[in-house]
């Protein structure tokens, strides 16, 4: 299980959270597991199970009003039951001031208490970003991954099978390049994103040239950061011995991160123009996601001659 320390929220910088640290410095290196956060209104008032370990608490206007309205030992029992479980951080959205009861709690238990001049929604939304980002399951493939007519094509297959060859082709027909050789792959809400660690980025290996910079030769039209898996086209040489599909009418896919992927397999051969292939494979893709399948139309109407030809013949 992925987790983030409280510490990444003070110091990040890319997601714009403008976080104050008030209180509990010394629990800087508590861990956040959850992708979501929680609002603590009901933990307040006693009903402590609503409370979810790991996942941060985010205070707004509600919960700083309720304890404003309650007094001494009243609101001190509130506070208290906010340290009844281990949570990681406490966050007051809007710039609101922190009761002295909760400031107390937060550098006793060691609990970082952080404020924000963000709105709770505004906030809340760039936070669940963050979130996602630090604790989405990632996985490190090897292949290239292309944005070829808008669809995120994963080129697969043993080393030495042509890839980069292939998505050099594409680069040099206007498509644009992700990531070459190492793709970090995450999982997002139902979909996969791919895209380059921070040293290959843009960077790709053709056997004979080495190492080139694709934005540098062909301009920063030609290349993306990040794209969702939609297609993986697997490379792999011609074989006489094996069976290919030569309709088309079988659904391939590959399970990453349990996401299921659409996938063709593509023999390589002398003489075959792989980049135009994988061309037409984004394209029938994209034609498949518009509900048009032409290998099953095609099924289909053959057997629907075959049948009107038994008939009459009958």
């Amino acid at each position: 299980m992925n987790t983030v320390l409280a510490k990444a929220l003070r110091d990040d910088t890319d997601f714009k959270l403008e976080l104050e640290l008030v209180a509990g410095a010394a629990g800087l290196r508590r861990e956040i597991d959850h992708v979501r956060t929680q609002r603590p209104g009901l933990a307040l008032t006693g009903f402590t199970a609503s409370l979810q370990p790991g996942r941060m608490q985010v205070v707004g206007a509600t919960e700083i009003s309720y304890l404003a309205s309650l007094e001494g030992d009243a609101r001190r029992d509130a506070v208290d039951y906010l340290g009844s479980v281990n949570i990681p951080c406490l966050v007051v959205t809007s710039a609101l001031v922190p009761q002295a009861e909760l400031i107390a709690l937060c550098e006793r238990l060691e609990l970082p208490l952080f404020r924000t001049p963000l709105v709770t929604h505004i906030f809340t939304s760039r936070v669940h970003q963050f979130l996602d980002e630090h604790l989405s399951p990632e996985v490190s493939m090897h292949g290239v991954l292309l944005d070829v007519f808008g669809v995120g094509v994963l080129l697969t297959g043993p080393s030495g099978v042509g890839k980069s060859e292939c998505a050099l082709d594409l680069v040099l027909r206007g498509h644009r390049l992700v990531a070459d050789d190492v793709i970090q792959v995450k999982r997002r809400s139902g979909y996969l994103e791919g895209f380059s660690p921070q040293i290959t980025k843009h960077h790709m290996e053709v056997r004979g040239l080495g190492i080139i910079n694709a934005a540098d030769l062909f301009g920063a039209a030609s290349v993306r950061d990040r794209k969702r898996v939609e297609l993986v086209v697997e490379m792999a040489e011609w074989r006489n011995d094996d069976q290919y599909d030569r309709l088309g009418v079988d659904e391939l896919y590959e399970t990453i991160l349990e996401v299921g992927v659409a996938k063709v397999r593509l023999p390589i051969r002398p003489g075959r123009n792989v980049a135009s292939i994988v061309e037409v494979a984004a394209r029938n893709q994209l034609l498949k996601l518009r509900g048009h399948n032409a290998a099953v139309n095609f099924k289909e109407a053959l057997e629907k001659r075959l049948m009107r030809g038994t008939v009459e013949s009958e």
